[in-house]
């Protein structure tokens, strides 16, 4: 039997949480469209504060070029 590998599929708006820097940290979702991703990252973001409420975090957006489109969080600054 031939089985073709099921190739990964890559959203091309990835949600990472991010580093006190603004670098990406970790891949935590990501969607299709730019509005559903925002949209993940604020949920993200919510789960992560209630888990932890005194630390500053922020999740951002990226698009397929690798540009931060949107930021959902506190700074330290």
């Amino acid at each position: 039997m031939d089985e073709t590998p099921v190739q990964s599929l890559q959203h091309p708006f990835p949600c990472y949480t991010l580093n006190p820097d603004g670098s990406q940290k970790m891949l935590v979702g990501g969607s299709y469209d730019n509005i559903s991703a925002v949209t993940i990252a604020c949920a993200i973001y919510v789960a992560i504060q209630s888990y932890s409420p005194h630390d500053k975090r922020q999740v951002g957006v990226f698009d397929d070029t690798d540009t931060l489109i949107a930021v959902v969080g506190a700074s330290d600054g």
